[in-house]
């Protein structure tokens, strides 16, 4: 088996696929044993804390990773690298000791928890942070196939292991059990990525922390991709945390249960197409070859739409029948509401495939423009409808913000080939 991924690039890609899938059925899994055990407002109250995590977690990585992914393709030599993964750790430590007192008041201010759950969620934050802005790394370092095993044990091991356990009666289900069982298995995960990097890592240069102004600089370079991150966030958590802020504590406990399935697809679909596709457009264009970068990226659309559209024909057949297993009104009365956020994954593939056409050109501005216009427009919209329609402004909202994100990555995009064309038939002076 290990001869076959190795020396096989289709196999490599089927294998990568297997581990993709089976991680996106233990997400399924989870959430729709959790719709059965745990109360519709439980469940809510489960997707505002996550929600929370996840808007701390990118934060506090500042999309610092996308800055270093480029860098160590860019490294002409070992020391170069090192030098890329050590100042990436650190400022994940950093920004993780700054950003925690602010996750802990604004969940406190909504929600009474525990200190040890509160030390739960500080551990999965840091987790979640190193994991998600090194694994850019070991993507670059075109590792996708270890990536992805890694993610598997980050998310999806531990899922069907609270499930079994859940069902032999040995556990109870809660967002303390499950809270519990994801730091575990994460801690767990961060180990494995830290000693596939561990050679990257060196005493010295650890010890001799670089300077606030190099660190300055690295955050105004990063700081685009963070605006372009936290926007795809905002699109997906703006439900979770709007209708719990309006008291719409059931529409809450829907939207949760939906948006588990929903945006379970853009990442099944980054992880097991864009994960290979990723260095090679990268290098690519590196290289010169805008042309070929620009094809893979068009290609890489393509099949990313294909999967999505198999995976939301599997949904819109077989979802009507896990909300009968489910057995709660309230998720079976708002069926119209999930086919319309059905439209979203498609939306959401392709507005973040755009995005590396910008990425390769090193447009970063422009690309956050686009995300953060459509930030503006969701905030706009939930606004003004969210008190009178709920979990229909929220769907509509964010339609309308990935809309508006792609219609201005497109005009941006061919601004630049004109501009790259124009360049290449201007005559060189006499």
């Amino acid at each position: 088996m290990k001869f076959f991924i190795k020396n096989s690039f289709l196999n490599e890609r089927t294998a990568l696929f297997v581990m993709r899938g089976v991680t996106l059925i233990a997400k399924f899994l989870l959430i729709f044993y959790m719709a059965i055990k745990l109360s519709v407002i439980d469940l809510g109250l489960y997707g505002f804390i996550t929600a929370t995590i996840f808007a701390s977690v990118y934060i506090s990585g500042l999309e610092y990773g996308h800055f270093a992914a480029r860098q160590i393709i860019n490294c002409k030599n070992f020391l170069c690298q090192q030098k890329t993964v050590v100042n990436l750790t650190l400022f994940c430590l950093i920004m993780f000791v700054f950003v925690s007192p602010f996750s802990y008041l604004f969940i406190s201010s909504k929600i009474a928890l525990d200190l040890e759950v509160f030390i739960l969620i500080f551990i999965i934050i840091y987790g979640e942070s190193y994991f998600a802005e090194h694994k850019k790394i070991l993507i670059s370092l075109n590792k996708p196939f270890y990536s992805a095993i890694v993610d598997f044990v980050k998310t999806g091991l531990w899922a069907y292991l609270i499930v079994f356990l859940v069902m032999l009666d040995v556990i109870e289900l809660s967002i303390t059990s499950i809270l519990f069982m994801w730091s575990l298995f994460l801690v767990i995960a961060c180990i494995l990525v830290f000693f596939k990097l561990i050679h990257y890592y060196d005493k010295a240069m650890i010890l001799s922390l670089p300077s606030i102004k190099s660190y300055r600089k690295q955050i105004y370079s990063s700081f685009p991709f963070f605006i372009c991150g936290i926007s795809l966030i905002i699109f997906e958590i703006s439900g979770r945390l709007s209708l719990q802020f309006i008291d719409a504590q059931v529409e809450a406990g829907i939207y949760t249960l939906y948006s588990g399935f929903i945006f379970a697809i853009p990442l099944f679909v980054w992880s097991s197409s864009v994960a290979f596709d990723h260095s090679k457009i990268m290098i690519a264009h590196e290289n010169g070859e805008i042309g070929k970068s620009d094809n893979l990226v068009i290609l890489m659309i393509k099949r990313s739409l294909l999967i999505s559209l198999a995976l939301v024909l599997f949904l819109f057949f077989t979802f009507d029948l896990l909300l009968t297993l489910i057995e709660k009104d309230e998720f079976k009365n708002s069926i119209n509401d999930f086919y319309l956020f059905l439209l979203v994954p498609f939306f959401h593939i392709i507005d973040s495939h755009l995005h590396y056409m910008l990425y390769t050109r090193k447009k970063d501005k422009i690309n956050s423009i686009s995300s953060l216009s459509g930030v503006f427009l969701l905030v706009i919209i939930q606004f003004l409808t969210i008190s009178k329609y709920g979990l229909k402004a929220v769907i509509f909202s964010i339609i309308s913000a990935l809309t508006i994100s792609i219609v201005l990555k497109i005009i941006f995009i061919k601004r630049s080939i004109i501009q790259e064309r124009d360049l290449l038939i201007k005559p060189f002076p006499k």
